[in-house]
């Protein structure tokens, strides 16, 4: 699993610089379950697509060589392919200027062999994590090569992300924070 991870995570990185200049078009992989009870988790898809961004942030997709890269790193893995429900990436922007890049994983089973999905791709992504926070949830954060990565587990989807600065994170985390509050009370 931690090739696998290592593998995404590089992709996820190179996607920041790869993202096309099409705000607003997110690209993303999904896989629809069907039930006849309504569903309170929501998709990785519904959470990148639905939230409310700081005003002059904008979401652009991933090159297709890039998302290519990461859906075979994470969907590659049977054993991973198994417990993932769709994945949604995205790079966002600010005023014309790469801000960071955001992978969502959705997650059908939690656990994978005998460690739970979070778990191990934590393991997998950082060495030495620091834990951190986002409002009522908590998650992990690294910093490498002067970029920070976090992960943070919103619900069923894993939230992975990466900036520059704290101050960026946080402007991207927590706008999805707040939108999983406000779907799960709805």
């Amino acid at each position: 699993m931690r090739i696998v991870v290592a593998g995404a995570l590089l992709a996820f990185s190179f996607g920041v610089s790869g993202c096309s200049q099409d705000p607003g078009k997110t690209v993303t992989n999904s896989t629809a379950l069907e039930t006849d009870e309504r569903d309170r988790s929501v998709t990785a898809t519904q959470l990148l697509e639905t939230t409310q961004w700081p005003k002059g942030f904008d979401l652009v997709p991933l090159s297709p060589t890039a998302l290519r890269q990461l859906q075979n790193s994470i969907l590659g893995d049977s054993e991973m392919a198994r417990s993932v429900s769709d994945v949604a990436a995205a790079g966002l922007m600010r005023e014309a200027k790469a801000l960071g890049a955001l992978l969502l994983i959705g997650v059908t089973d939690p656990v994978v062999g005998n460690m739970s999905f979070v778990d191990g791709l934590r393991e997998a992504a950082f060495d030495e994590p620091s834990s951190s926070r986002w409002g009522p949830l908590a998650g992990w954060i690294s910093s490498s090569n002067e970029d920070i990565l976090a992960m943070l587990p919103i619900g069923s989807v894993i939230v992975f992300a990466t900036t520059e600065s704290r101050t960026d994170l946080d402007q991207i985390l927590i706008p999805l924070v707040e939108r999983f509050i406000d779907y799960s009370a709805n």
